[in-house]
């Protein structure tokens, strides 16, 4: 199997250093940058090239957010992993509006890390459970008929159910085994979502759904 090409940004010495060693050790990655502030990766990034980005969000200079933001208006194919401390409402939403793919926490990150990062590669979207929890109650509010934005209230429940999975990471074959459905029937329930919010795929889909929260 082709190694993974990734890069991280991390402030922190002792998680730099962490993280270094195990992305080096593991036979599936090949680990292509390393750096410490946001401005020297964005520089960087037309040499390097890497598939998947690894970005805290407290750095140095311009925060990890603001970073996600620039990578993908230049490079919207690059995979981008939150990995940080902070488990509030507003850098969660921030940090999936800006476009970022996963959301980890740092605590222990680092024991499911490849496993996180092998789930992106294949189309998933590695959300600590705890996060992903605080994005299913909002789905779940909004399930109770408290949808005001015409595009988002246009969903019916099997289309919200299969939106509330597609939040935790799964994939179509996943989830047509937890709703007793075939993957053909997810792959069209799946567009139907996609065409009621004008959305090309599934992080966009959960971004428009933040974007409703944040007004």
């Amino acid at each position: 199997m082709k190694k993974i090409s990734i890069a991280f940004i991390e402030d922190n010495h002792v998680f730099y250093q962490a993280l270094k060693l195990l992305l080096i050790e593991s036979k599936n990655f090949d680990l292509v940058g390393m750096f410490s502030n946001a401005e020297s990766f964005i520089k960087d990034f037309p040499y390097i090239k890497p598939e998947i980005v690894l970005m805290d969000i407290n750095l140095p200079g311009i925060s990890g957010i603001e970073a996600v933001e620039k990578i993908k208006v230049e490079h919207p194919e690059v995979k981008i992993i939150i990995l940080t401390v902070h488990d509030d409402d507003e850098n969660i939403f921030n940090s999936l509006k800006a476009g970022a793919d996963g959301y980890l926490l740092k605590k222990n990150a680092l024991e499911t890390l490849e496993e996180s990062i092998l789930l992106i590669k294949d189309g998933g979207s590695p959300i600590t459970p705890v996060i992903a929890n605080k994005i299913i109650n909002y789905f779940k509010l909004k399930e109770e008929n408290e949808i005001t934005n015409d595009e988002l209230s246009s969903l019916n429940i099997r289309e919200i159910q299969v939106l509330n999975y597609i939040s935790e990471g799964l994939l179509n074959k996943e989830i047509a085994e937890k709703i007793f459905l075939s993957v053909d029937s997810i792959k069209k329930i799946t567009q139907a979502i996609y065409e009621k919010l004008q959305v090309r795929n599934r992080s966009e889909a959960i971004k428009k759904f933040l974007n409703q929260k944040k007004k």
